[in-house]
C-alpha cells in the first residue's frame, strides 16, 4: 500500500564527498548538509540497524516538514476527521516512512550524483534538481522540494523521475479511505503496514 521509495533516492546526495555546511542558508547547502550527515551516521555507521533506524528518526524529524507532508497527503479528508484522529494519523505517518525507509538502508551501493540546478519555488522555497549516476551508468533524476521555516530549510517533498512522493502517498491513501470504511481504515492498514503485517 505505501510509497516505495528506495532507500537510494532518499539519499541522492550520499556519495558527494563531505561538505561543512552549519545550517545552511542556501537549499543545495542544505541537502548537501542532509547527505553528509546521513551517510556518516546512518548508511556507513558501524552500529546494528536498530540504532541506524532511530538515528534517521531523528534525521527525518530534523531535516523533514513532517507536519506539513501530512496535511497535504490527508488532502480533503483532514477536514472530515477529529483532533484525535489527526493526531494519531501524525505519529502513524511518520512510523510508516521511518517503516518504509528502514528497510532500505542496504541498497545503497556507492552511487554518485550530479546536481543540475537550483530554482525558485513560491516565495520561500526552492527545487534542487540532481540526477543519480549509478555505477552501471544509469542516470535517475531526483528532485527536493524545500520550503524555508522560520529561517532553516525543510523538505516537503521528493520527486523521483517525475513521481511525487507526496503526491503518492495522497492518492494511496484516498483509494484506501474509500475502499476500507473510512479514515478508520486507513489507519488500520497504517498499522498494519508499521508492524510488518503488510
Amino acid at each position: 500500500m505505501a510509497f516505495r521509495f528506495s532507500i537510494l533516492y532518499l539519499f541522492t546526495f550520499l556519495a558527494l564527498a563531505p561538505y561543512s555546511y552549519a545550517q545552511s542558508q542556501d537549499p543545495a547547502g542544505f541537502i548537501r548538509e542532509f547527505s553528509e550527515k546521513g551517510i556518516s551516521d546512518v548508511l556507513a555507521a558501524e552500529i546494528p540497524d536498530g540504532e541506524k533506524k532511530k538515528r534517521f528518526r531523528v534525521m527525518f524529524d530534523q531535516y523533514f516538514d513532517i507536519p506539513h507532508i501530512g496535511r497535504f497527503v490527508l488532502g480533503r479528508y483532514r477536514r472530515l476527521t477529529t483532533n484525535e484522529q489527526k493526531e494519531q494519523f501524525s505519529n502513524m505517518f511518520e512510523n510508516v516512512i521511518i517503516q518504509t525507509w528502514s528497510r532500505r538502508f542496504s541498497e545503497y551501493d556507492g552511487q554518485t550524483l550530479k546536481v543540475i540546478a537550483t530554482l525558485a519555488d513560491g516565495k520561500t522555497g526552492a527545487l534542487v534538481k540532481s540526477q543519480i549516476v549509478g555505477n552501471n551508468g544509469t542516470n535517475i533524476g531526483v528532485d527536493w522540494r524545500v520550503r524555508n521555516r522560520d529561517s532553516q530549510y525543510k523538505v516537503v517533498d521528493i520527486v523521483v523521475e517525475g513521481v511525487s512522493m507526496a503526491i503518492t502517498y495522497r492518492q494511496e491513501y484516498s483509494t484506501i479511505i474509500a475502499r476500507d470504511g473510512g479514515f478508520n481504515g486507513l489507519l488500520s492498514q497504517m498499522q498494519k503496514q508499521i508492524s510488518g503485517r503488510e
